[in-house]
């Protein structure tokens, strides 16, 4: 993540009360259809860490890496129930983070609101990255197979300032047929594809959400 995106972070983090966010995003339904109980799961850009506490509620092992300093220790704040369960680390990531507990990796990888801060020459680095740290179990294993679970936004270019948007943070619109052709050269099916226009006369801003499986 480059400097100007860090230090919108930073800044948030420090004006962020317990009231900054709604209590439940979007994404928390979609993880309840596509994951099960119990299942470990791995949060890629953790933030505030609403959703990793939220997946921890739900019975999921949750685990989770957020590049910013600033945010994980307000994650920590918000949710001392993340204790043990959050480090320091970006996209693409380096191995696992936390082969330490989950040698085997993770039965799920959720990635939201993270990949517009990817340059289009990293994106296929940055999703073979979270592959690779899925379990490799198959369906002879009697287990539902990995998932990668992604929320992707889509800004009106007008909305952009070459590639960064109003507040500084670099922003890049991916197509989504590209994600998916990368995807499925890693082993990945997409299994199920919405987008949410909820806040797009405000903001300005396609939500597009994308359940991909581990090909058996």
């Amino acid at each position: 993540m480059d400097i100007k995106t860090l230090a919108f972070y930073q800044r948030y983090a420090e004006a962020m009360t317990d009231t900054s966010e709604a209590r439940r995003s979007a994404m928390i339904s979609v993880i309840e259809r596509a994951v099960p109980i119990g299942a470990s799961v791995l949060d890629v850009g953790a933030g505030s860490g609403r959703d990793v506490a939220a997946m921890l509620e739900l019975g999921l092992d949750a685990f989770a890496v957020e590049p910013s300093d600033a945010m994980r220790a307000k994650a920590m704040t918000l949710y001392p129930s993340l204790q043990g369960r959050l480090r320091s680390a970006m996209l693409p990531l380096s191995g696992n983070p936390f082969a330490d507990i989950r040698p085997e990796g993770f039965d799920a990888v959720v990635c939201s609101a993270v990949l517009m801060h990817i340059d289009i020459h990293a994106i296929q680095s940055a999703l073979a990255s979270m592959v690779g740290v899925l379990c490799p179990a198959t369906a002879t294993d009697g287990m539902v197979p990995a998932a990668l679970l992604l929320s992707v936004p889509f800004m009106e270019p007008s909305r952009l300032q070459g590639d960064r948007d109003f507040d500084g943070r670099r922003f890049h619109n991916h197509d989504l047929e590209h994600l998916r052709a990368l995807l499925e050269d890693l082993g990945m099916e997409l299994e199920s594809a919405f987008a949410s226009d909820a806040v797009i006369a405000s903001t300005g801003t396609l939500w597009q959400t994308l359940v991909f499986r581990r090909r058996q």
